[in-house]
């Protein structure tokens, strides 16, 4: 056997004798010299290669199916939980649910000897209260031997239900000195809810309102003064309102709307805001733009965002004209705030849809993609349904409806407009609003047909209240192809309007399964004072996992007053 002193005469060859005795010496007693040689690799296990995993040391490894749930009243949730056993382990495992909301019960269950996996039963009494996500956990335990893992569990309220974990409901909300307007909201990618409008001011004027709410309904108070914004662009008692916001990917928020510049000639205004609710002195002049169109009424009342960050706005101009009256407009701006040279005509585009004095206004706009190109979709109008598609910069497109426009969707006697829009997964259009003061949805194929599959002949017409009037101000699609539309109803009996959500399957037909036959309404004010719902979105939760839809508009309540709510889906 080869002695320690020779292996390092060989490794070290010029070293003295003496040297290397005294280096055996040192590392058999543990004395403060060179470290001892590392232990050479396994075979196939080369430097930096992971080393094995440890053994297990408990006598199993508890999992489950899933670590969120969501209970529905009065229903049930079931989870698997499964065992991996160690060691030669074969016994029983008792699984047990700790720290469940108010109102959620769960029977302890056996894995029993030699089995892996059980069902685990959530029951949520019909009583238990809307709960915001409660981290709970699921403990295995078998003699002396355990192991946890966490488990976030939800209670929610079927279809259609007003969630009452968002603050304890609707949320009323003055913004500042007077009445209070919200038209438009946006939800931003950290689930927080800002909703826009106006803002009377005791000057007799309106200013640009911003709030932000948190994901869970309670007001921001990071965000401008307490969580509200307000802004003044025209001096004195001038006119400033909001009708349209997004996010932008870089989490800055735009507003569109109008500002009142001189006796009756109002003009685009588009404002942006950092995160925290201050103006973006990078964009236009100090955070405001303000575009010109013609010398009377312009507005915008849509907004959506490129993926190259170009802000697309559509809203109506009155040029003045008696042979056109009030028409499409849209503008299009860089990231900045400049227009965009290369869209229509210097950043711009008006396009009468109708003849004579019609009053032609862009309610909602929408982005699709036609062949490599994202088309600009508009739809509005007043006294029925109009559409038109431009092409990316800014021309008609002469693919869709009749050179580009579409006007009478419903017929040339109805009274109503189209005010939202949105495009389906097979890239068809669905448009939303109110005709003859009923609920109406049409679909129109990719080139502006009407989709024969949707409804009757492509249109869906829905009174939701038999006596009185209602209309559809917003739509959202959820992933399965389902359509929310969104606004208010007067359903009589000493109603002055309330909020309404009804849902539409794919097809058209309203959802069973949502509301009652489909139709939510929801009393915000009290019976004899106005509420309308005016702005829908849909709001998604990684910790349920759900989601869920806002609706925005104004409730009177002592004065009108921003009013916020969301319904479980």
């Amino acid at each position: 056997m080869e002695l320690p002193v020779q292996t390092l005469a060989r490794a070290f060859p010029k070293a003295p004798i003496a040297a290397l005795f005294s280096l055996v010496a040192l590392a058999a007693c543990g004395g403060g010299g060179a470290a001892a040689p590392a232990p050479v690799p396994a075979p196939g296990q080369g430097q930096g290669a992971p080393a094995p995993a440890p053994a297990p040391t408990g006598a199993f490894t508890l999992t489950l199916s899933t670590d969120r749930t969501l209970v529905i009243q009065g229903h049930s949730a079931e989870i698997t939980a499964t065992v991996t056993r160690h060691n030669g382990f074969d016994g029983a495992v008792l699984v047990t649910l700790q720290n469940l909301p108010a109102g959620v019960t769960a029977a302890p269950v056996l894995i029993p000897q030699g089995a892996t996996s059980a069902p685990v039963t959530l029951v949520a009494a019909a009583s238990a209260a809307h709960s915001l996500p409660t981290a709970g956990r699921a403990d295995g335990s078998a003699g002396s031997d355990a192991d946890s893992k966490p488990l976030t569990v939800t209670v929610g309220g079927a279809p259609g239900v007003v969630d009452t974990s968002f603050n304890g409901g609707a949320q009323l909300l003055s913004v500042a000195e007077g009445e209070d307007y919200a038209t438009a909201m946006a939800v931003q990618a950290d689930g927080k809810v800002i909703t826009v409008g106006w803002t009377t001011t005791n000057a007799g004027g309106t200013d640009i309102a911003l709030v932000r709410h948190t994901r869970d309904g309670v007001l921001d108070t990071t965000f401008g003064n307490g969580g509200r914004v307000v802004t003044a662009v025209a001096a004195g008692r001038g006119s400033d309102e909001a009708y349209a916001v997004a996010v932008q990917a870089d989490g800055r928020i735009v507003v569109a709307g109008s500002t009142a510049v001189g006796s009756g000639d109002q003009d685009f205004v588009l404002l942006r805001y950092l995160a925290d609710g201050s103006l973006d002195a990078g964009f236009g002049t100090g955070g405001k733009v303000v575009t010109a169109l013609g010398a009377s009424v312009d507005r915008i009342n849509a907004i959506a965002i490129q993926a190259d960050g170009k802000i697309v706005v559509g809203g109506e101009s009155d040029r003045g004209s008696a042979a056109t009256g009030i028409d499409f407009a849209l503008a299009r701006y860089q990231p900045n705030g400049t227009l965009d040279a290369g869209f229509g005509n210097g950043g711009t585009v008006v396009t009468p849809i109708r003849a004579q004095a019609a009053r032609d206004s862009i309610y909602a706009i929408t982005l699709q993609p036609v062949g490599a190109e994202q088309r600009i979709v508009a739809v509005g109008g007043e006294g029925d349904f109009v559409a038109a598609r431009y092409t990316a910069a800014g021309a008609l497109d002469g693919a869709f409806g009749n050179g580009g426009k579409i006007a009478g969707v419903f017929g040339s006697s109805t009274i109503g407009a189209a005010r939202a829009v949105t495009v389906a997964a097979d890239n068809k259009l669905v448009l939303a609003g109110q005709v003859q003061n009923d609920f109406a949805l049409a679909r129109l194929n990719v080139d502006g047909s009407a989709d024969a599959g949707f409804g009757t002949g492509g249109k869906v017409v829905t009174a939701l209240s038999a006596t009185n009037w209602d209309g559809a101000t917003a739509l959202v699609r959820q992933a399965d192809g389902k359509l929310l539309a969104g606004g208010w109803v007067y359903e009589g009996n000493s109603s002055s309007g309330n909020f309404a959500v009804a849902r539409y399957s794919a097809d058209g037909a309203l959802d069973a399964g949502f509301g009652s036959a489909g139709i939510a309404i929801t009393p915000v004010a009290a019976p004899t004072r106005s509420d309308s719902g005016r702005a829908l979105v849909l709001q998604s939760d990684e910790r349920v996992p759900t989601v869920r839809v806002l609706q925005a508009g104004e409730a009177s309540d002592s004065g009108y007053k921003f009013a916020l709510l969301r319904y479980w889906l």
